[in-house]
């Protein structure tokens, strides 16, 4: 008797700022020591290792930057579906907000109501942050299932890792609400893995905790490599 292995449907969502104003954060002045180009070619790095690693997966990225034709291009050849959120003002306005929870909170709504709208049909969200990339450490059974599989920070459940986690579909709506009635905390400078923790605490799901999760790439505010 065989047991047929089935991938689940992964949909990828990657949030990206490539080109990145020069606006503080509410916690340092230094809002990307990487220029343009080396944000553009972190983040092709990225696509690549989700096709490398991720099976049966479509990529969704969601990207709010005034790209010149080559970079917007190969983005629409690489991903599946492409969000370019640049002439969203309200959304020029929260990715160069001095809250960085705002930035990422308010593309990750925007993408989800994108998924909403246009029925996008997967069974598993998995979300990268652009300019990372997945590690050797990175294990595709941990994902195929219908748990949220997440990472906590320093193993406090209260502070969950943002950079890769996945949620299942039936979960998706609800953080998009969720998120919707959270842009005032947003806005007060919540970190955003605080606001992620309250928000899977909410769902009564089974949780799958990963350390390491398999993510690798360079902090935005400094030039630090980071691998968990």
């Amino acid at each position: 008797m065989y047991i047929i292995f089935k991938y689940m449907e992964n949909l990828v969502l990657i949030t990206s700022v490539i080109c990145t104003t020069n606006n503080p954060l509410s916690y340092t002045n230094t809002r990307s020591v990487y220029s343009h180009e080396e944000r553009f070619e972190q983040t092709t790095k990225t696509i690549e290792t989700i096709r490398t690693k991720i099976p049966n997966s479509k990529i969704l990225l969601v990207e709010c930057s005034n790209l010149n034709e080559d970079m917007t291009n190969y983005l629409l050849e690489k991903c599946d579906f492409f969000l370019n959120l640049y002439n969203d003002i309200t959304a020029r306005q929260c990715t160069s907000h001095i809250s960085k929870s705002l930035g990422e909170g308010y593309m990750t709504f925007c993408a989800l109501k994108y998924v909403f709208e246009n029925n996008i049909n997967f069974d598993n969200l998995i979300k990268i942050s652009g300019r990372y990339w997945l590690s050797d450490n990175f294990n595709y059974t941990n994902f195929n299932n219908n748990d949220i599989v997440v990472k906590y920070i320093e193993n406090n459940k209260d502070n969950v890792f943002t950079a890769l986690y996945k949620l299942p579909k039936s979960s998706y709506v609800n953080f998009m609400t969720f998120l919707e009635s959270n842009f005032n905390n947003m806005i007060n400078c919540i970190g955003y893995e605080v606001l992620f923790s309250i928000f899977i605490k909410t769902q009564n799901k089974q949780m799958k905790i990963l350390d390491p999760i398999g993510l690798e790439g360079y902090v935005s505010v400094a030039n630090e490599f980071y691998s968990g």
